[in-house]
């Protein structure tokens, strides 16, 4: 992992470092996509009472009318005349009266129209939302755009959004992660910070050009991803770039500045180094039993665990835990046909994810709490800096989302209408998408539901109110 967040990756993902190279161009959906409900039929009848007039004007008079005029030779006399002269009196007549009650009619229509009740009420409803569905798909939402109209036909979910902003400038193939009241960009020599209204607060430069990235606190740690060069900033002031001797292949930083690199070591399975927020390597250590899969360190105790995962006979992972002023490791828990893919400090206590277990343990090396999902299948996880777990995860077909609190006790487990594509937790408030359709809220609770814009690459909830979604060459900030 290259964040302080298992966030929306699948578990082999997360254990081989893959990167997702699926084409992310944005979808747009053929016609059939539609909701089902057809475009209500024109009213043409004022069209074809205009094209009979027309008929009418240039057809001869019947003959009981013919008969009655002839009484009247001296009117008829006059008709002739005027019909010679005028272009056709009588058919302009015609029009006059015909466009009279066309007018009537549009009038009568606009009356109807204007009311809310009755078939005339369902009749706006369903072309309103026909149309925002024809548009809305070829329009970018921005400030004040909301929800999209099909949404407030679910009444089921809240649509109450305040403001959306998409950002594109200097944001295509970065790496995207929460930072105090906004978010962090980092892509190949570049990093920048936008506050949650989408401003960009400052934008460094750097000196690492494939970028790994870690969060936590007032901190963002860059490494190169296969070379040597880390650099730590708080804010966009840079306070030190190092060189390390191995190859970094993650990275995480503690909320105390401390750094955690998992490196390739020759003649090794993988290897640690440690860094203080100076810039200073305090600790370095080389595993020869097992391949380093995770690590992170404590930013009270200063205690660094590490996962070790052997595959010779069956899946067996190992966390050994070492006291940066020891050489050897001083406690380790086995986790026997278990995969754990991702630890994470918040405080003493370590969080460690597996891909049937969810475990949380003390900074000595003790077992608080071991949730065994061996009947489950795990999907996606995220921990937000207070330990707060999601999980998404199938029993049996039916998928669900678990939430535990720091000690790894369960406290909510909900069905969700799908299969979440990206999960993220901020204290008791989660955020999760089912395609384009992206929740937020809490869970069991009423929901807020948003429909984004083009296909997701990832979901970064910023605060309980704020989220942002990350698209292939641009962000979205949305505010509930």
């Amino acid at each position: 992992m290259n964040d302080d967040k298992a966030n929306g990756s699948p578990i082999d993902d997360l254990i081989t470092y893959a990167e997702n190279t699926d084409d992310n161009t944005p979808d747009i959906p053929d016609e059939d996509d539609f909701d089902g409900s057809p475009l209500p039929d024109e009213d043409d009848t004022g069209d074809a009472d205009y094209a009979d007039t027309e008929n009418d004007a240039d057809s001869e008079p019947p003959p009981d009318e013919i008969g009655e005029y002839d009484d009247y030779a001296e009117y008829d006399d006059y008709t002739e005349h005027n019909d010679n002269h005028n272009g056709g009196g009588k058919k302009k007549i015609k029009i006059i009266v015909a466009a009279a009650i066309i007018l009537a009619v549009l009038t009568g229509i606009a009356a109807l129209l204007s009311t809310d009740t009755g078939i005339m009420a369902t009749y706006k409803k369903n072309f309103a939302n026909n149309f925002s569905k024809i548009f809305g798909v070829f329009t970018m939402k921005t400030a004040d755009s909301g929800i999209s109209e099909e949404n407030t036909q679910n009444e089921n979910y809240k649509t109450n959004v305040r403001e959306s902003v998409i950002v594109s400038d200097d944001v295509y193939g970065s790496e995207v992660l929460p930072y105090k009241d906004g978010i962090v960009c980092a892509s190949s020599n570049h990093l920048m910070y936008i506050d949650a209204s989408g401003n960009t607060v400052w934008s460094e430069n750097t000196l690492i050009v494939d970028p790994l990235v870690s969060v936590r606190g007032g901190y963002i740690l860059i490494a190169e991803k296969g070379g040597g060069k880390l650099c730590l900033y708080s804010d966009s002031k840079m306070l030190y770039d190092a060189d390390d001797p191995d190859s970094i292949a993650a990275v995480k930083v503690s909320s105390a500045g401390d750094a955690v690199l998992i490196t390739s070591k020759a003649a090794y399975k993988g290897g640690i180094s440690v860094y203080n927020k100076f810039g200073e390597q305090i600790y370095s250590w080389a595993s020869g039993s097992g391949a380093v899969i995770s690590a992170d360190i404590s930013p009270t105790s200063r205690n660094v665990a590490v996962s070790l995962l052997n595959t010779e006979t069956t899946a067996t992972s190992v966390i050994q835990f070492f006291n940066i002023k020891e050489e050897q490791s001083y406690a380790q828990v086995n986790a026997e046909n278990t995969v754990i893919f991702d630890l994470c400090f918040n405080g003493d206590t370590l969080t460690a994810f597996g891909d049937n277990r969810l475990a949380a343990l003390s900074d000595k090396g003790g077992v608080i709490s071991d949730n065994d999902l061996t009947n489950f299948r795990l999907t996606h996880s995220a921990v937000d800096d207070g330990g707060n777990t999601a999980l998404t995860l199938y029993d049996d077909s039916v998928p669900k989302l678990n939430l535990y609190n720091k000690k790894g006790k369960e406290l909510t487990s909900v069905t969700t209408d799908g299969m979440p594509d990206f999960v993220d937790i901020n204290e008791n408030t989660v955020l999760y998408n089912i395609g384009r359709d992206v929740f937020c809220g809490k869970a069991g609770g009423k929901l807020t539901k948003y429909t984004a814009a083009m296909d997701i690459q990832k979901l970064i909830l910023i605060s309980q109110n704020t989220f942002a979604i990350v698209y292939s060459n641009s962000i979205e900030l949305v505010k509930i």
